[in-house]
């Protein structure tokens, strides 16, 4: 184990843990009060060290048998070791020995929360509470069981609940963050982080958080200021280094953004990501000679990185070596079958060698991996169009306007296509959601047709662009 262990425990639990480890650990006789033996059982459940955890509890049992404290520690244990079933027998008959017990309800909680069942999980967690003890930790656990059931705004206002307490784990933030994002409250986060670290200016969590949501809001230079902060604070906070760098590159500051990226070579202990990063970086740059030696230095670290030998194929395409890129691809796929820029970068390579069946199949086992993202969509609805296969591109588009409604991309392409397949009622009912510019130049034909004439006429060409 680490010698850092210790840093987010107090002296007495670093001495009772390293007594038990010299002593009960090697086989030695020692006596421990129940209080010592609680708080040796929580530190190695809070590191999750499972051998000396089940000495500790053995121990417990054997000093201890009918300690309510130990049965729910040993509970833990089964909860730590994917024994729900186990777990919840003994926290339920603990439960009708004493209904009013809120530790035994808080386990419950937890137990429940494993098993998928959040309903039950947030009834006993609100049992718990009733004593106001770690309110902290039960209102964050309360609103990550609303996460799951993806009830974003209660669980922001039991986020906030925890924040009112002394004891919540700064964790929490981080989880708060990733629900305003997902309930599309960033506005209301700016606001909450901006006086957290007011409130808190030696959080470099605070600050990292405060810096993501300043770079969602398109607050840049407010995210740099904010990760600079946090780094001050922890100069190895390595996830800051990746966020600063895209700050900077949102500031279409590239080589400050690599700067970022390069200092976090210095405290991390693969290399070969931030490698990756830097290569990435210049790739959506165009910047493919650079690119390409922080890739191959990212493979050099790790032969099995799928991703940086995806772009690495990318990047020899757009140097105009598609055999070298079809060949990194293919190594990609060979260690990850579904890599996003693997598939990618081969359905490239086979659209520009004509062969437009297998282009056609990796476009689709790509748009149907969880992973693809809306540049991988945007480039199949490309090759759909170019290829006139109009019905899939239709149904596609469609699908991808339900994710990003009102997006012109895709409003614009099933326009086009409904015109090619002469579908002009179809084509009439969804001018309104079209880019006037890109239709003319899909299709301008439809200028020319006399009963569409007229509709195109009215459209204004100053009508709002696609990004």
């Amino acid at each position: 184990m680490k010698n850092d262990r210790f840093t987010d425990f107090d002296d007495e639990v670093k001495q009772l843990v390293l007594d038990f480890e010299r002593t009960v650990m090697r086989g030695e006789t020692q006596f421990y009060d129940i209080d010592e033996l609680e708080m040796i059982i929580d530190y190695y459940l809070e590191v999750d060290d499972k051998e000396p955890l089940i000495s500790a509890i053995h121990l417990a049992e054997r000093l201890y048998p009918d300690s309510i404290e130990v049965k729910i520690r040993r509970a833990h244990w089964y909860v730590l070791n994917k024994d729900n079933a186990k777990a919840l027998s003994l926290l339920q008959a603990l439960e009708r020995q004493d209904p009013s017990d809120t530790d035994v309800a808080y386990s419950l909680g937890v137990v429940y929360g494993e098993m998928g069942e959040s309903q039950k999980a947030i009834e006993y967690y609100l049992r718990a509470a009733e004593d106001g003890w770690q309110l902290g930790r039960i209102y964050a656990n309360i609103a990550e069981e609303y996460v799951r059931l993806q009830q974003w705004h209660d669980a922001i206002q039991y986020y906030m609940q925890a924040f009112r307490t002394d004891s919540y784990d700064e964790q929490t933030l981080y989880n708060y963050l990733d629900t305003c994002e997902e309930a599309e409250a960033c506005d209301e986060a700016y606001e909450f982080l901006k006086l957290y670290v007011n409130e808190h200016p030696y959080s470099k969590i605070g600050w990292y958080c405060y810096g993501c949501v300043c770079r969602d809001l398109g607050l840049a230079e407010q995210a740099v200021d904010a990760f600079e902060y946090a780094l001050a604070i922890d100069k190895n906070f390595a996830s800051a280094y990746y966020e600063l760098a895209l700050a900077n590159e949102q500031l279409d500051q590239l080589g400050e953004a690599a700067t970022a990226l390069t200092r976090a070579l210095d405290c991390v202990s693969l290399r070969g990501d931030v490698y990756r990063a830097l290569g990435q970086l210049f790739l959506r740059h165009d910047n493919f000679d650079t690119a390409l030696s922080y890739l191959r230095k990212a493979v050099d670290e790790n032969p099995a990185d799928a991703e940086a030998l995806a772009d690495i194929g990318l990047c020899q395409l757009y140097l105009d070596d598609d055999a070298s890129a079809l060949a990194s691809a293919r190594k990609a796929l060979a260690i990850d079958p579904q890599c996003p820029d693997a598939l990618f970068c081969s359905a490239l390579v086979y659209d520009g060698r004509d062969n437009v069946d297998a282009a056609s199949d990796l476009y689709e086992r790509l748009v149907a991996s969880p992973r693809a993202h809306e540049g991988h969509c945007r480039f199949y609805t490309l090759f759909l169009f170019k290829h006139a296969i109009y019905d899939i591109l239709i149904e596609f588009a469609e699908e991808s306007l339900q994710l990003y409604p009102h997006d012109l991309f895709y409003s614009t392409y099933v326009a086009a296509a409904y015109f090619y397949t002469n579908r002009y009622n179809k084509f009439r009912h969804v001018l309104g959601d079209v880019q006037p510019s890109l239709l003319r130049e899909l299709c301008p034909q439809a200028w020319d047709n006399p009963a569409l004439a007229p509709l195109l006429a009215d459209l204004h060409e100053d009508s709002p662009e696609t990004e």
